[in-house]
């Protein structure tokens, strides 16, 4: 039988992880100052931790990459592009929509970093650009992809979609995630350090871009209304739902019935994600950032304690999380992590064999684990497996939750679960 605690702590599991509340998301709506103020803060806050003079808005991470790969493909002949093929499949879509030839690149199994000795095998004379997906933020790493591209003069493009406010330190000063690049994509999607529906950011020190990018945006319209309350709605729905009574008579039976049965229907809805070629780029990607996402965005960059908080929170859990392990089972892969200021904790990576039947066995438990909306592309765009680790990734990479709210009990009870599971799955 599941406990009070057990069953909040699951609520929030569950929902939504955006870090836009409903009291910032009526701020946004009602909040009369002049949308001038907040943009040039959001471009001032980006620009610090970027180290880059222009910063401009996209309505989303990947338009800002589709607009940036269109700038390259008017300056350059050159093709191809290499992309870390555990990425997403989204990522992907672009490129391949803009006709340039993609080579997969294999990632590190240890570290979750693109692996760079392979990396340098995948350049040549055609290559455009080198895409660095920080997902696991390793800034040893980031740092080597940087001077290969310089090395060879190839433009570097870094997806910093889920990695904001993190840093190393280097002769007493902060090198930030998202200073890397020569061009810099940030995201304010949800599940984001900074969420508001829909939105993004670019950072360059290329003025050429900056006046090519903002010739094409003024020709968009604003982001669509429907989508943009489609999310607002279920951001409403899901704060709802995420109750304890209602998640407790309602909700936790469904999410469980579904996993437990695999009905695609429910779970493409939790966990949306498109895993093929799009025939078409959706119409809202040639969009711009609405009034409302900007407000929002503003009002959370603002708020640089609340921040800070929650990545010391997150940070300790982490820790416990790792303290656990290792007493327990250290047989149990995690993500090693070089640089401790260098992540944002969103979730706790963890390797292990056939997840699918792991998460059969803890929801039989009554515990719930999350996925990335990651996927070895490779496999997905050519049909191959040549990228091993990947392949690996999607299939054994879980998340375990970190958001303030969830108790030590709780956690301790979830790896010793994960611990039972992998146990027997050794014996067996």
């Amino acid at each position: 039988m599941l406990t009070q605690e057990e069953l909040e702590e699951k609520s929030k599991m569950f929902r939504i992880w955006i870090y836009l509340d409903l009291y910032t998301f009526l701020q946004s709506i009602f909040l009369k100052i002049e949308k001038n103020k907040f943009i040039y803060y959001i471009f001032n806050e980006i620009a610090k931790q970027s180290n880059n003079k222009h910063v401009v808005l996209a309505s989303q991470c990947r338009v800002g990459f589709l607009f940036i790969l269109k700038y390259l493909k008017s300056k350059s002949k050159k093709k191809e592009i290499i992309l870390c093929a555990y990425n997403l499949p989204e990522m992907v879509n672009v490129a391949v929509k803009l006709n340039y030839n993609i080579k997969f690149c294999d990632l590190n199994y240890k570290t979750g970093a693109m692996d760079i000795r392979e990396l340098k095998k995948k350049i040549s004379k055609n290559t455009a650009a080198i895409v660095l997906t920080n997902m696991f933020n390793d800034s040893k790493n980031s740092t080597d992809i940087k001077n290969l591209a310089s090395k060879y003069k190839i433009t570097l493009i870094e997806d910093n979609a889920i990695y904001f406010d993190n840093f190393t330190k280097k002769n007493n000063s902060k090198i930030f995630s998202g200073s890397f690049g020569d061009y810099s994509i940030y995201s304010f999607n949800i599940m984001k350090n900074i969420s508001s529906f829909y939105g993004g950011a670019i950072s360059t020190n290329d003025k050429e871009f900056k006046k090519f990018y903002e010739k094409e945006y003024n020709k968009l319209n604003y982001f669509p209304k429907i989508p943009l309350l489609k999310q607002i709605l279920i951001f409403l729905v899901l704060k709802i739902m995420s109750s304890t009574f209602l998640f407790k008579i309602f909700f936790l039976h469904v999410i469980r019935f579904a996993h437990l049965n695999n009905l695609s229907i429910i779970l493409k809805l939790l966990y949306p994600s498109l895993k093929s070629l799009r025939k078409n780029l959706p119409n809202y990607y040639y969009s711009k950032m609405s009034d409302l996402s900007v407000f929002a965005t503003y009002l959370q960059l603002k708020n640089v304690y609340k921040r800070k908080k929650l990545f010391k929170e997150r940070q300790i859990k982490h820790t416990s999380y790792l303290r656990k392990i290792t007493k327990l089972n250290k047989n149990l892969l995690t993500i090693k992590i070089t640089d401790k200021n260098f992540q944002n904790y969103l979730d706790f990576p963890l390797l292990i064999k056939n997840k699918k039947n792991l998460n059969k066995f803890l929801l039989n438990h009554g515990i719930e684990v999350r996925y990335k909306h990651y996927y070895n592309c490779e496999k997905l765009f050519r049909k191959t497996k040549k990228c091993i680790n990947a392949e690996r990734y999607e299939n054994e990479l879980i998340c375990l939750p970190l958001h303030s709210k969830i108790s030590q009990s709780y956690m301790d009870r979830l790896i010793n679960k994960i611990n039972q599971y992998h146990s027997k799955l050794q014996v067996n």
